[in-house]
């Protein structure tokens, strides 16, 4: 009989698929020359005399300028084929805390198109506030020209080990399942096996025991019908009532007595 094996055997394969997954990604990345750039262009919220009464803004016009609007002008102004949730992946708006500046940051594997989204869509988040507000926005620094290289290789190869490890891992788990539900049944079809191995056994052996007994009772019964119904001749009986006769020995003869002699 086969045994069940444990989940936890799933865990040091995954680990393994996961480290081995996310070295592979790292190395394919920076040997097939993979690059992201990242753009950023800064916007202030108000104009130079009100700074210091709207240091407190940034968060509220951050949240104003994240708009799928913006994004959707600023994409159809670039003549960029994306749609807005993909802009959306590659953007970032960062108030800066305690302040009125407010940073637009795009990466994307393109310096150029990083630079003009991140610079475009600061234009749009000015004309937006102004409109809204009428703060005095304005583009305090554009990204053209500033883009910086990221090196990515080693987050992206941690998110697909981490992916790698967690999908190999539920892979194995479902194969050990699949393991321990056949040997459950292996072990439960051994287990009748026996069982009626065991009864057949016991059937057998009571079988062979009264048979045993009966032969045993038929050879008594032979044994006491040959003994009762033993044969004796004539001529045994003659021998034997010899043999008993001659136990007894003959005394003397009584002598003979004459009447009154004895009488009493």
């Amino acid at each position: 009989m086969r045994n069940r094996k444990s989940l936890f055997l799933a865990i040091p394969s995954a680990i393994i698929a996961g480290i081995i997954v996310g070295m592979i990604t790292y190395f394919a990345l920076n040997f097939g020359g993979y690059k992201e750039y990242k753009a950023q262009a800064k916007v202030i919220t108000t104009n130079v005399e009100n700074v210091d009464d709207a240091k407190d803004t940034a968060k509220t016009y951050a949240a104003t300028i994240n708009s799928s609007k913006i994004k959707q002008k600023t994409l159809e102004t670039l003549a960029i084929d994306w749609n807005v949730g993909k802009f959306d992946s590659k953007l970032e708006i960062k108030p800066t805390e305690n302040s009125s500046i407010i940073d637009i940051v795009v990466v994307d594997t393109n310096k150029l198109r990083a630079e003009d989204l991140a610079d475009q869509y600061a234009e749009y988040s000015v004309r937006v506030l102004n409109n809204i507000y009428n703060s005095g926005a304005s583009v305090m620094e554009y990204s053209y020209g500033s883009a910086g290289i990221l090196d990515n290789s080693m987050r992206y190869a941690i998110i697909a080990g981490s992916i790698a490890l967690v999908l190999w891992g539920l892979i194995q788990i479902i194969r050990i399942n699949s393991y321990n539900r056949k040997v459950e049944k292996e072990n439960l079809s051994a287990s009748k096996a026996n069982q009626v191995k065991e009864l057949r056994e016991v059937s057998d052996k009571s079988r062979k025991k009264d048979s045993q007994v009966n032969l045993d009772n038929k050879e008594n019964i032979q044994e006491d019908q040959s003994q009762s119904t033993q044969v004796i001749d004539s001529k045994e009986i003659k021998e034997m009532s010899q043999e008993k006769s001659s136990k007894y020995e003959i005394l003397g003869r009584i002598p003979s007595y004459k009447k009154g002699e004895i009488d009493v």
